[in-house]
């Protein structure tokens, strides 16, 4: 109940605010966008960012990315920042965002600002959003609706048919609002402007080894307050026949042995583009993967406690059955004995990505603008 109050007053103060601020008046060229994924923007943001300026010189496009910190004295920083975010809420035409934003989806905006959902990742095999409230990796419902998660977008944006129907449930919306653009970051997977052919260039030259041998690389998905059990993947590859790369969640306080790691300065996509295998669970980089048509195996040794923490949006033992595995080890003997389904894989690919072109990021910015 005291949470609930201070969640109510801080929401009216920040209103209260806001109302002033919106005195300063709209800026018809100006586009903004916010993010609490990370501290800088992600390969979404600036190829969004390059299209309009190529598009358009006049527009004036602001972007600003901050997790929300950890500590009382940052935090009491963190309000400042939000000032900041407000300001530029209220004198935009139009905010894009890749995730909630906490001023986007409580205040009052005037009614010519649009925003735009983009979200951080190419697809859901996890359920998110709203369709966790009340489960054990969500938020609970009441500060869900104190908070007004999801509220106030205009449109969001997507790869297929298929996810918007996932993202209608997530954002408790309208399929109508949900338009199948695309993602940028598909874009990039496809090598536009060699943007990611230059990164894997530099990725050999910094690792030599990963051209000796074949490359497994294991992205599991975050587990809210567990550590992944990675012992049995790297007993599993032996060093001699396989380069083992772990690339973990930002979030994921698992300890994994330097042997394993590669430079955080290459993102997870440039990863993709260098190993013979991928490995994953319920994360998103499976439809990453998919644009590259690369060989991707789903590890599910906790399915049953998953599901009921969490929840699933696509049944993969289902639609992916030849490359869904309880052990590890069945995962290398389908290796070895190459056992995959193309068919099986390029229906998955086609059902999720129907965006798989390099006009992504141009179709979003002739949207925006």
């Amino acid at each position: 109940m005291i949470q609930n109050s201070i969640l109510y007053i801080a929401r009216a103060i920040m209103n209260l605010i806001y109302f002033f601020i919106k005195l300063f008046p709209m800026q018809e060229n100006k586009i903004i966008m916010l993010s609490r994924q990370s501290d800088k923007p992600n390969i979404d943001f600036k190829l969004i960012e390059e299209e309009i300026k190529n598009s358009n010189q006049s527009k004036k496009v602001i972007i600003l990315c901050k997790k929300v910190p950890k500590g009382f004295m940052k935090r009491i920083g963190y309000c400042f920042y939000l000032i900041k975010c407000m300001y530029h809420l209220a004198t935009a035409k139009v905010c894009i965002i890749n995730g909630y934003v906490i001023p986007v989806s409580i205040l009052h905006h005037k009614k010519k600002l649009k925003i735009i959902q983009i979200w951080h990742a190419m697809g859901a095999i996890k359920q998110f959003g709203l369709q966790v409230t009340n489960k054990k990796e969500g938020n609970r419902s009441n500060i869900a609706k104190i908070m007004k998660m999801h509220q106030n977008y205009t449109n969001i944006t997507c790869t297929s048919e298929a996810t918007k129907k996932v993202y209608a449930k997530a954002f408790q919306t309208e399929e109508s609002k949900i338009l199948t653009l695309g993602m940028p970051r598909v874009d990039y997977l496809l090598g536009k402007d060699g943007k990611i052919d230059e990164q894997v260039g530099k990725i050999y030259a910094q690792y030599p080894k990963l051209k000796t041998k074949q490359t497994v690389l294991y992205v599991p998905t975050f587990r809210k307050g567990k550590e992944i059990n990675i012992e049995p993947i790297i007993s599993a590859f032996q060093e001699d026949k396989y380069n083992l790369i772990i690339r973990l969640h930002p979030l994921d306080g698992t300890k994994v042995e330097e042997q394993f790691l590669i430079d955080n300065k290459y993102q997870t996509m440039d990863l993709i583009k260098v190993a013979d295998y991928i490995i994953t669970d319920y994360s998103a980089t499976a439809f990453e993967a998919s644009v590259l048509k690369k060989r991707i195996f789903f590890y599910l040794y906790d399915i049953q406690e998953y599901q009921e923490e969490r929840g699933l949006n696509i049944p993969l033992k289902q639609e992916m059955p030849s490359v869904t595995f309880h052990h590890i080890e069945e995962i290398v003997k389908a290796i070895e004995t190459k056992s995959y389904c193309e068919k099986e894989w390029e229906n998955f690919r086609r059902k999720y990505i129907e965006t798989d072109d390099i006009e992504n990021t141009k179709r979003i910015v002739e949207y925006i603008l």
